[in-house]
């Protein structure tokens, strides 16, 4: 690789959804079909779901972002119906499912202009919370070329934050951390393990779960928007 500086990205909320949690995106598309769910109800099927997707390893390495969906959806319908908030004749998984799909291909194909400019200059990789399928994501949304190195949690058996996905990606690059800039959604599993072992961060603050904090200190740039990275790079 000659190429002397590096890029680390994470995937999901970061270039899939430019700063909004998967949460809310699901959230949207659900309530056009079922306008009165509740955010608590809507909360509880979106872990519900996460949490079946990682004890279960429902999703295989060749599904590709539609079919993960579809998967994400049905759990979210499972858990409103075993809870007596839906009936199964209100199940539209195809149709939400397809939505949050092209809304995904949409800011994909926005990104996607942002990398291939970026990987003129910079080494590019990623660093995600995923289930094992990342690469056929990449590959459905003409993403893979551009990236010398994807580590995700499922393959690697160890999710964010735990800084060793980091190292990995910094060990299969072979880059220093001070050569390095993290840019991610999630100020605790993205920036504060990247400062952690030294490089530098560049913190997307958009719609996030409930878990980011007011004040971050750790963040060395916050921007709103992804397309506004290149102008922030440290």
């Amino acid at each position: 690789m000659n190429k002397d500086k590096l890029l680390i990205f994470d995937y999901g909320a970061t270039l899939d959804t430019n700063g909004v949690h998967w949460y809310y995106v699901f959230k949207k598309e659900h309530e056009k079909h079922n306008p009165f769910l509740s955010d608590e109800q809507m909360r509880d099927a979106y872990v519900y779901a996460e949490q079946s997707i990682a004890k279960q390893k429902l999703i295989n390495p060749e599904d590709n972002f539609l079919q993960t969906l579809n998967i994400k959806v049905k759990l979210q319908y499972e858990r409103l119906f075993s809870q007596g908030v839906i009936l199964k004749s209100m199940y539209h998984i195809e149709e939400v499912a397809e939505d949050c799909y092209l809304f995904a291909k949409e800011n994909t194909a926005k990104v996607r202009q942002i990398l291939e400019t970026l990987s003129d200059k910079y080494a590019l990789a990623i660093v995600s919370n995923f289930y094992g399928n990342l690469n056929s994501v990449l590959n459905d949304y003409g993403l893979s070329q551009l990236f010398s190195c994807v580590v995700e949690s499922a393959v690697l058996g160890v999710s964010k934050p735990d800084k060793r996905l980091l190292l990995t990606a910094l060990k299969q690059t072979n880059m220093r951390a001070e050569q390095t800039t993290v840019i991610g959604d999630s100020y605790k599993k993205d920036i504060v393990p990247a400062k952690q072992v030294g490089c530098s961060t560049v913190w997307l603050k958009g719609m996030g779960w409930r878990d980011n904090p007011v004040q971050t200190p750790m963040a060395d740039k916050i921007i709103t928007d992804i397309l506004s990275l290149p102008e922030n790079l440290i």
